[in-house]
């Protein structure tokens, strides 16, 4: 069927051509004079040439689809075929592809060349020389071929592609028939008695095939004995390093390491756990290979052994890892001792029955066995996963006891343990070990195997993809002391210093990283249950780079990149800023301010020149973020003036810089230092420590005072009120020696020194003295102050007393009252004096 193939498209290949050239031939004798006269374009020979070569896979593209299409209807029934031809038809998709890849530029060649030639002329316009038309006739023509090639092409990429979705509704439907045909139940007679009947003869197959493979192997018996001892010898000798070196790396520590630390060691354990026997079964394979001992019909039964192996010691590796039997402080389930080795056992067991049931089955294929002892094979194997699942129904899972500490490397355990706890996991064991048992008493025993192999392969796809996650989380979350590993990182070798940032960044590798192990496990998981592994290949491929919503073409891979290199970006920016603040800004002559508005400068151009180049990678076009601008322009203008001001504020601060980060400057009634400026809003501390943010609109359009704008220089400012009978030079020289004496002002600016006022009360002196820190006036002024009244005091000037005046009113009222409590008194009768007697 190939050679008559390969045969029916060189026929194809050359009528094709031979086709082309008669046509070229023909046009050519049609116009013998202009051919004669007609200039010759640069690369118009190798044009026609390409042309030539570029239409000739047309017709083999179609043939191929025509042939595909008639050999689908015959292979309904074989999985087989169905996966060659499937194979096949991508084959097309690529070849039609290409072909169509390398017409299209030939064709904008094409007409590029026709539009030198310009529009032909119009009815009213002289004619055009003959040479000119005889060469458009002929691109035309060239061009019409290229393009109905370039449609044949695309038809043919349409027409496979609807050849793939039929290639895969059947194979579903294959896999379904498959999985839900009835065979003839395991429990009647009838099954076992053929079976009895068969087994003489699957003996006499299993003999003759292995006495041939016997035969083979002893004649590199030599090689084969050492090939076999240096498995066995790396597996035994490698395990027993390993378990040797373990040991002493899960000594009971103290304290109890905490959960992410178990998990953190639990990840790179694994791998070393599984490391020695994984080597051994993959050097035995490799040397059985090289001796040329796995052909037929050994090969598919050894690729079964092999990889259930390796399942199996992948599957045994996570549970031990998750239950450490040994070693309760790193256990990861808080379950008791006993509970884990019985937990570890019965995983053991339930992985070995799936690796002897693979490589039975495909025994029985080798040599050929009767259905009946298909059934009754899958039945007691069926039968052996449910009863090792309703086994670890039953099993207690007695916890871990939290106030107990482990004791010499075992944990206790209190209380008594339902059997159905915990539900969310013994409920679903029972229900999948009675569906095993149902569909294989029933005559459904591809389901029962099939179910009761997805509880080996997808748990060990899910435990091993929970334990990444977990290994993810260790390195990423935070520990006892609020510490994670991606965050120490980042501040030991990177040198940022904020927790939140930090945070966020062990956060965001977080989810790349789940999502990594998400791609990883969806994949894995549709295998196993059945999908083909083509399908799954083309889903993850228009996944992760493409596929069309609407007008929209969605890239996950694109996407993941753009967050990528946003993020790396924003790190680059950082590190960056930190360079120049640590390096170049913090240089002794460079202003605080300007060096927060370059370092401002620098993040936010970074931050821009990160999403547009992120932005752009993702695919999103950016003239289209130009419409989306200009039509938010309007309600921009309406609903977002403020926001809109204080950003135009921002930048009217950063570059003008009326106010730095640090000066002192007093807004409204309240006044503090500034920290920090962003271009919306600015943030003051207050001498009260309290943060006070202004909109920087405020700040440019109100009145703002600001003590450090120019200069740090300041004035302390002292005012001394003495009694009037001082003498006003004896205090002026008593003030000026005392402020001349405090070492913090200024000596090029001396203290300037008034006599404000004098009245029959006091006299009014005020000293005003230059300091060179505004911050230090307050200070100097107080120590001004007390030198000032110690001096006085000293002197004997008396400061002034301060008088009030009391006014009363109403007086009017204060008179009556005073002549009617004195009338009062004067009525009242006196008092005999002592001693006196009425009668006299």
């Amino acid at each position: 069927m190939r050679r008559l193939f390969v045969r029916s498209l060189l026929v194809v290949c050359l009528l094709v051509v031979g086709g082309l050239t008669r046509q070229l031939e023909a046009q050519t004798a049609s116009s013998p004079g202009a051919n004669a006269g007609a200039p010759t374009l640069p690369g118009d020979k190798k044009l026609l040439d390409a042309a030539a070569e570029a239409i000739a896979p047309v017709e083999r593209l179609s043939k191929s689809i025509q042939t595909a299409e008639n050999a689908i209807k015959q292979l309904k029934e074989l999985e087989g075929e169905l996966g060659r031809l499937r194979a096949e038809v991508e084959r097309i998709i690529y070849d039609s592809t290409a072909t169509a890849e390398n017409l299209r530029p030939q064709l904008a060649e094409v007409k590029k060349q026709i539009a030198r030639l310009g529009p032909p002329p119009g009815k009213d316009q002289p004619p055009e020389p003959a040479t000119i038309t005889a060469e458009r006739q002929r691109l035309n023509e060239l061009a019409g071929n290229l393009d109905g090639a370039i449609k044949t092409t695309e038809l043919a990429w349409l027409r496979a592609k609807q050849l793939i979705d039929r290639i895969t509704v059947i194979r579903y439907q294959m896999f379904a028939r498959n999985l839900l045909e009835r065979r003839s139940s395991p429990m009647l007679p009838a099954v076992w008695h053929d079976v009895g009947d068969s087994m003489d003869l699957i003996m006499g197959r299993i003999a003759y095939y292995g006495g041939d493979w016997v035969t083979w192997a002893t004649k590199v018996w030599q090689w084969l004995a050492a090939l076999c001892a240096g498995a066995l010898g790396l597996w035994l000798i490698g395990g027993a390093l390993v378990r040797r070196w373990l040991a002493r790396c899960l000594v009971r520590p103290d304290p109890i390491p905490t959960f992410f630390q178990r998990v953190s060691r639990a990840a790179w354990m694994a791998p070393v756990r599984l490391l020695p026997p994984v080597a051994a079964v993959c050097l035995l394979y490799a040397g059985l290979a090289q001796l040329d001992l796995l052909f037929s019909p050994w090969t598919r039964l050894a690729i079964a052994i092999f990889t259930g192996a390796l399942i199996y010691f992948l599957a045994t590796t996570v549970v031990s890892v998750a239950f450490q039997p040994r070693h309760p402080a790193w256990r990861l389930v808080p379950v008791s001792d006993r509970t884990a080795r019985h937990i570890q056992r019965i995983a053991k067991a339930f992985f070995a029955l799936y690796v002897l049931d693979t490589a039975v089955v495909e025994l029985g294929r080798a040599v050929y066995v009767p259905l009946s002892v298909t059934v009754a094979q899958t039945a007691l194997s069926s039968l052996a996963f449910a009863l090792l699942l309703i086994t670890l129904f039953f099993t207690r899972f007695v916890p871990m006891s939290g106030a107990d500490r482990p004791v010499n490397g075992h944990v206790a355990s209190t209380g008594p343990t339902p059997v159905l706890a915990p539900r969310w996991i013994k409920i679903p064991i029972l229900i999948v070990a009675l569906v095993i048992l149902g569909a294989a008493a029933l005559g459904y025993i591809a389901l029962a195997r099939f179910v009761a192999h997805q509880v080996v392969l997808s748990g060990t796809v899910l435990a091993t993809a929970g334990l990444a996650y977990l290994a993810i989380r260790a390195i990423t979350r935070g520990r006892a002391d609020n510490s994670d590993m991606v965050g120490q990182t980042l501040q030991s070798r990177f040198g940022l210093v904020d927790p939140a940032r930090r945070r966020q960044l062990s956060r965001l590798l977080e989810a790349l990283l789940t999502i990594m192990v998400l791609l990883a496990t969806i994949p894995a998981l549709l295998v196993q249950w059945g999908f083909s592994a083509a399908d799954v290949r083309d889903w993850a491929i228009a996944l992760l780079f493409g596929f069309d919503v609407g007008q929209f073409h969605i890239s996950l891979v694109r996407i993941l990149v753009a967050i990528a290199l946003f993020t790396g970006l924003l790190f680059l920016t950082r590190v960056v800023q930190r360079w120049l603040r640590e390096r170049i800004l913090a240089q002794p002559r460079v202003d605080q301010g300007i060096a927060n508005s370059v370092e401002t400068a620098v993040g936010y151009a970074g931050i821009s020149v990160a999403l547009l180049i992120a932005l752009s990678w993702a695919g999103l076009d950016i003239t289209s973020l130009a419409i989306v601008a200009g039509a938010l322009s309007v309600g921009i203008g309406f609903g977002l003036q403020s926001i809109v001001n204080n950003f135009v504020s921002g930048l009217i601060l950063l570059v003008e810089r009326p106010i730095k980060v640090g000066d002192w400057v007093v807004v409204g009634a309240e006044q503090g230092n500034v920290r920090r400026i962003s271009v919306r809003s600015t943030e003051i501390e207050t001498f009260d420590k309290a943060s006070l943010i202004v909109p920087n609109s405020e700040l440019i359009t109100g009145r703002v005072l600001n003590w450090t704008h120019r200069t740090p220089l300041g004035r302390a400012v002292v005012k001394v009120r003495v009694s009037p009978s001082a003498d006003p030079e004896a205090v002026i020289e008593i003030i000026r020696q005392c402020v001349e004496t405090n070492g913090n002002i200024l000596t090029d600016n001396p203290p300037f020194i008034t006599f404000d006022d004098f009245d029959g009360v006091a006299l009014a002196f005020t000293v005003r003295s230059v300091v060179g820190d505004v911050y230090q006036a307050a200070r100097v002024a107080s120590a001004q102050r007390i030198a000032i009244l110690k001096r006085l005091r000293a002197e004997g000037i008396q400061l002034a007393n301060p008088q009030h005046d009391v006014h009363l009113k109403d007086l009017d009222w204060v008179k009556a009252t005073a002549s009617r409590l004195a009338e009062q008194k004067s009525e009242a009768p006196r008092a005999p004096p002592p001693g006196s007697n009425d009668n006299d």
